[in-house]
C-alpha cells in the first residue's frame, strides 16, 4: 500500500512560479527534493502525457543498477502503480540507459563524462525534462569537475531541446560549496545566497536555497540521533552550511593603496592579482584576487595563461622559466595571506595556484 505524501517535504511550488527554462535546488539532505523531482517531475508528466526525461549524472560510473532501481523503488513506494523498469543491464557501463516501462520510453540516464560526439547523435521522443541530480562536487572527497563542463552540458541541452522546445532542466545538488561552473556560467550572485532565500534573472534561471520546515526539523531530531552532534557534517546535512567555503578570506571591496601586480586568464575569465603596497598593515593581506575587465587595463601588461583554449590575443603561456616570478604570491596562498572579491574566483585562483 502506498505511503501518503505529507506537506513538510520539499515542494517545487515556489520555483514553478518563475516558468523559467533552468531550475537550481540546492538544501541540506532529509529534505525530500529527490522524491519530489522523481515524482512531480518524472513519473507524474509520464503517467499522465506520456513525456519523458532525461537524467544526468556527472561520472558513467554514478549510473549502477542500484542508482536505477531507487527511481522504481521511490514510485512504488508513493503509489500502487507497481512500476517494473525494463532496460539493459549492460548498458549501465557504456553510460546511456534509456529505462521503459510498460515497453513506452521512459527514462534516458546519460553520465556527462562521456564523449560529447557519443550524445550529440541522440534523439528521445516526448522530452519534457533534464535533471541534473548531484551537480555540486564535494573537493574535500576529490570529487571534480569535468574540463568546461558548463558548456558541455549545455551541448547535451541544445541538442535535446529539439525534441522539446519547452523542455525545463532541474539541478539538484547539496551546498558543499557555492562554487560551480553552472553558477558561474549563469552569473548567479552567490553572496545572496543563504537558507530560504530565492535568486533569479527573471528570464533564465531561478535558484531555490530550499529551508527545511520547523516540523520536519523537529522529526529528523527525534528519529535520527547523527544530527544531535555538532561538527561540520551536521552544519551541512542539516544546516546547509556551504562548509567549504568557511575558510576562504572573502572581501567584496578591493582595499585601499593596492596595486595590480599580476594578471592570468583562465577558463575565458580574467582574474587581477592586486599586492598591498603598504606591509605595515599587518591587518590586510599581502594580496588581493579579482576578476577583472582587461579593456581598462594597458595593453602593455603581461597576461599569463595555461591553456591552449584560454591563449587569445595579450596573452601568453605560462612557461616553466616564468614561474620563479610568483614564489612570493604563492606563499601568500599557502600562508592564507590572500583575500578574494568572491568564492568564484578563489576556487579558479585554486587552479591557478596549482600551476606556477
Amino acid at each position: 500500500m502506498a505511503i501518503l505524501r505529507d506537506n513538510i517535504h520539499y515542494s517545487t511550488r515556489k520555483i514553478d512560479g518563475y516558468n523559467l527554462p533552468f531550475n537550481f535546488v540546492i538544501s541540506e539532505r532529509e529534505l525530500g527534493k529527490s522524491t519530489t523531482i522523481i515524482l512531480d517531475k518524472i513519473y507524474k508528466p509520464f503517467k499522465e502525457r506520456g513525456e519523458t526525461t532525461i537524467v544526468i549524472r556527472r561520472m558513467v560510473n554514478h549510473i549502477s543498477e542500484d542508482y536505477v532501481e531507487d527511481f522504481a523503488n521511490i514510485i512504488n513506494k508513493f503509489t500502487d502503480d507497481n512500476v517494473i523498469f525494463q532496460y539493459s543491464k549492460n548498458a549501465l557501463k557504456d553510460g546511456i540507459v534509456t529505462i521503459k516501462v510498460d515497453g513506452k520510453p521512459f527514462i534516458r540516464f546519460i553520465g556527462l563524462s562521456k564523449q560529447i560526439a557519443s550524445i550529440k547523435s541522440m534523439m528521445f521522443p516526448n522530452l519534457q525534462a533534464i535533471v541534473f541530480d548531484e551537480f555540486i562536487c564535494n573537493g574535500r572527497f576529490g570529487e571534480k569537475y569535468l574540463k568546461d563542463e558548463a558548456t558541455k552540458f549545455l551541448e547535451v541541452y541544445n541538442t535535446f531541446r529539439r525534441e522539446g522546445e519547452n523542455m525545463k532542466c532541474f539541478f539538484m545538488g547539496n551546498p558543499y560549496s557555492h562554487f560551480n561552473p553552472y553558477f558561474i556560467y549563469f552569473n548567479i550572485p552567490t553572496g545572496q545566497i543563504k537558507r530560504g532565500s530565492i535568486i533569479s534573472d527573471k528570464k533564465q534561471y531561478v535558484l531555490e536555497c530550499a529551508e527545511m520546515s520547523p516540523e520536519l526539523r523537529e522529526w529528523i531530531l527525534k528519529n535520527n540521533p547523527l544530527y544531535q552532534f555538532d561538527n561540520s557534517y551536521t552544519r551541512y546535512a542539516f544546516g546547509g552550511i556551504n562548509i567549504n567555503d568557511e575558510n576562504i578570506l572573502i572581501r567584496e571591496k578591493r582595499p585601499e593603496n593596492y596595486s595590480l601586480h599580476y594578471l592570468f586568464r583562465i577558463e575565458s575569465k580574467y582574474i587581477g592579482i592586486y599586492r598591498n603596497n603598504d606591509f605595515t598593515k599587518i591587518d590586510k593581506p599581502y594580496y588581493y584576487g579579482t576578476f577583472i575587465d582587461i579593456e581598462n587595463i594597458s595593453k602593455k601588461r603581461d597576461i599569463y595563461c595555461f591553456d591552449f583554449a584560454d591563449l587569445v590575443d595579450r596573452t601568453s603561456l605560462l612557461s616553466l622559466d616564468d614561474k620563479w616570478r610568483f614564489e612570493k604570491l604563492k606563499s601568500a596562498m599557502r600562508n592564507r595571506m590572500i583575500e578574494f572579491n568572491s568564492i568564484e574566483c578563489y576556487y579558479l585562483f585554486e587552479e591557478i595556484f596549482f600551476n606556477i
